[in-house]
């Protein structure tokens, strides 16, 4: 690219499956804009002094769902910011909708390469414990899908790297000047993998 990109006039949140690559993605394009990053789970664990884990053995989802809405709540987004939500966030109006101006990017993953992706670190995923992981995150993707289609932009994360992903991201958010377009999607029709 030879012109610079302009970056965003609003915050972008990035949504997604687990392993989709948001956390990786939104600290390269916070960087490349120079501007905030936050990763809602990492915000749950410093507003709770509990990790993801711990939250779901002592609350289970339901309280990790209302420690969520919590932090959402909580973050400032009317000046431009990067966040990374997790992979449920996008499906529960209650959050989805507390950042109405917010413009929000699915990195779109297939579950096998999401698994793939996901079985190369070794972090906890308490969604995926004692389960096939394939199958869990093509049962989430299958309940999400309604909901992921609803973000602005999508950009498929399938054989690209995360420098490669952010690009995209960047790319999209630069040719709407940083301003929502719902009309101008990139790679907008979404298929169930």
């Amino acid at each position: 690219m030879n012109q610079p990109l302009r970056g965003p006039t609003s915050s972008v949140v990035l949504v997604g499956l687990m392993g989709s690559g948001k956390s990786t993605v939104g600290r390269m394009l916070a960087e490349r804009w120079r501007l905030p990053f936050v990763d809602l789970d990492v915000e749950i664990e410093r507003i709770s002094g509990l990790s993801i884990s711990e939250i779901f053995e002592l609350e289970g989802e339901a309280g990790f769902r209302a420690r969520e809405s919590e932090a959402t709540r909580a973050i400032t987004v009317s000046s431009p910011i990067v966040v990374a939500v997790g992979g449920g966030w996008m499906a529960r109006p209650e959050t989805r909708d507390a950042w109405p101006d917010a413009t929000r990017v699915w990195l779109r993953v297939s579950p096998q390469e999401a698994a793939r992706r996901l079985a190369m670190h070794d972090v906890a995923r308490p969604l995926l414990a004692n389960e096939l992981p394939e199958k869990v995150l093509q049962d989430l993707l299958d309940r999400r899908l309604p909901a992921y289609r609803l973000s602005e932009y999508t950009v498929d994360t399938s054989n690209r790297t995360a420098a490669l992903v952010a690009d995209a991201v960047a790319v999209v958010i630069d040719r709407a000047g940083g301003v929502e377009v719902a009309d101008e999607r990139m790679d907008s029709e979404p298929s169930t993998e």
